[in-house]
């Protein structure tokens, strides 16, 4: 198997410019889940969408290439924030040419040191459909373990302060304070 070279990225925070690509990002019909379809939202535009999200969100990004960095390639976000669990969720896409590249862990391990730094979070926690093998395998590889099924959805956690290859010990039933 070929080894795979991470390409360095640069996380920028989402701006109403970025709105047309943000916004195919999560509509194309090959992602699992479509976050601006609600029945509740109607048929937003893009900039619509984009605000919605901006104001959801403080802590939304683009992802972008280190040499192509005006080429928004994914974004990323952490979100519902719990500040008496002091846990947050990890969310994000990619366009599909650069799945498998190593991007999205790059992106979430900063998006980690946020999380640590900037809210003094302790957990972070990730939400996949079930049927996503590719974000089970990344989130497995990150050190999450499985914590709460709901429907077609499974949520990931992972305690911040340890390393994945740390992580990785912890099984489900045996809890945190066990795996040490």
């Amino acid at each position: 198997m070929d080894t795979l070279k991470v390409e360095p990225i640069v996380l920028r925070k989402l701006t109403i410019e970025d709105a047309e690509i943000f916004d195919n990002i999560y509509t194309r019909p090959d992602l699992f889940w479509k976050i601006n379809i609600n029945d509740e939202i109607g048929n937003e535009t893009a900039e619509e969408f984009t605000k919605r999200m901006l104001w959801l969100c403080k802590y939304i990004y683009t992802i972008r290439l280190r040499n192509e960095p005006e080429k928004v390639i994914g974004c990323c976000v952490l979100y519902n924030w719990n500040k008496k669990k002091k846990d947050i969720f990890f969310g994000g896409s990619l366009l599909p040419e650069y799945w498998g590249k190593g991007i999205m862990p790059t992106a979430f391990n900063q998006m980690v040191e946020m999380a640590k730094y900037c809210l003094g979070a302790s957990f972070i926690k990730i939400c996949i459909n079930e049927d996503n093998q590719p974000a089970t395998r990344m989130v497995e590889k990150l050190g999450f373990f499985n914590a709460l099924k709901e429907a077609d959805f499974v949520t990931y956690t992972r305690p911040i302060d340890i390393p994945a290859s740390t992580a990785k010990l912890i099984h489900k039933d045996k809890g945190f304070q066990q795996a040490i």
